[in-house]
């Protein structure tokens, strides 16, 4: 299910949620197209699913179950007959996602698009596996990949490196360059890690556009050891739960706040000097004057530790060093928003270290 994340990524902006059909409901359709490998070799009696959104935007279109599928023939090809009434939900044209097979190693590449015409020619759909590496360094992995121009000469936009343990994402980087290193800070001690990349790009089908988006194999990532000082601390913010799901180690996790929470704090278990800090899953809503961590060693005094702010929000995922120089037991998450609604949103975990 990794390829549903990829769709949620920037490339799909091209689409909007409405727009008009260029097609009569009973006009006959083809949408033809090729799958390979990465090599160019056909990937015969491959079973490719289609997915059809309620609207002209692909984000949600993969959250459906699949609306059709078509095989691959000897040499790669395949063709699927619509209707013009399959394309569109009243004069609205519907997007549709074309996903190949999920190899075993991970890899898969999907098509984004809208059928305006009576034949849509995809681009070939050439699978890209990205060479995936893992090597333990003193204080971390390094995670090595080849890149989609290497192997396919293709411009493209950013590579997204992401790590997870399950579905969701436990960290991501965007704009990734190989090799990535990922610090024992990001990794702590989280048995099944796996890592890949995922990459768009914008193609031609006709006179419509479609967003090409290439998921690489998996990579095991190598176990590490380091355990945070916060791991296993309370924590206190509206309706909150006991244990704290903020620091019990579920790198993948993710707490949805309650309309209203500006402030999440975390009391430890011993004062210590905390040196950095790493959140996952993170996001506001609104805008913001401040968004920062602050530490205290009484509740009642507090000291600035870091700044969260990127531009008037946050980044989803961030390590940060901490700027204090005294012994705090309780450290939190504060967002003063320009406007009454602004908020605290969402937060997976959040890790201190000594």
């Amino acid at each position: 299910m990794r390829w549903i994340r990829a769709l949620t990524l920037g490339g799909l902006t091209w689409v909007v949620g409405c727009t008009e059909s260029k097609v009569a409901d009973d006009l006959d359709i083809v949408l033809k197209g090729r799958l390979v490998d990465e090599a160019g070799a056909a990937l015969p009696e491959a079973m490719l699913k289609v997915y059809r959104s309620d609207n002209s935007s692909c984000a949600f279109a993969g959250f459906t179950a699949s609306w059709k599928s078509v095989k691959a023939r000897t040499d790669g090809t395949f063709e699927l007959d619509l209707l013009g009434a399959d394309t569109r939900n009243g004069s609205i044209a519907r997007c549709f996602v074309l996903r190949s097979p999920a190899q075993r190693e991970g890899r898969s590449v999907s098509a984004a698009f809208l059928v305006q015409e009576s034949e849509v020619q995809l681009p070939v759909l050439q699978e890209w596996t990205g060479a995936m590496t893992a090597t333990e360094e003193a204080r971390g992995v390094s995670v090595g990949f080849r890149s989609l121009h290497a192997t396919h000469g293709l411009e493209s936009d950013g590579h997204v490196l992401s790590v997870r343990p399950s579905l969701r994402e436990a960290w991501r980087v965007t704009d990734a360059v190989s090799p990535v290193h990922l610090s024992d800070y990001v990794l702590e001690d989280a048995a099944g890690l796996e890592a890949f990349v995922s990459v768009e790009r914008d193609a031609k089908a006709g006179a419509e556009s479609v967003s090409l988006t290439y998921v690489s194999d998996e990579r095991a990532l190598p176990r590490r050891a380091l355990v945070p000082v916060s791991r296993g601390a309370t924590c206190t913010y509206l309706n909150a739960e006991t244990p704290c799901r903020l620091t019990n180690g579920e790198l993948d996790g993710l707490v949805l706040f309650q309309t209203g929470v500006q402030e999440v704090v975390v009391q430890l278990a011993r004062s210590v000097v905390p040196r950095k800090a790493v959140l996952r899953n993170f996001e506001v809503s609104g805008a913001m004057n401040e968004l920062v961590l602050e530490g205290s060693a009484d509740g009642t005094q507090w000291v600035p530790l870091a700044n969260l702010l990127e531009g008037t929000g946050a980044r989803p995922f961030v390590e940060v060093d901490l700027t204090g120089t005294t012994s705090v037991s309780r450290v939190r998450v504060k967002a003063v928003p320009r406007e009454a609604t602004g908020q605290l949103r969402s937060l997976g975990q959040l890790s201190l270290f000594e």
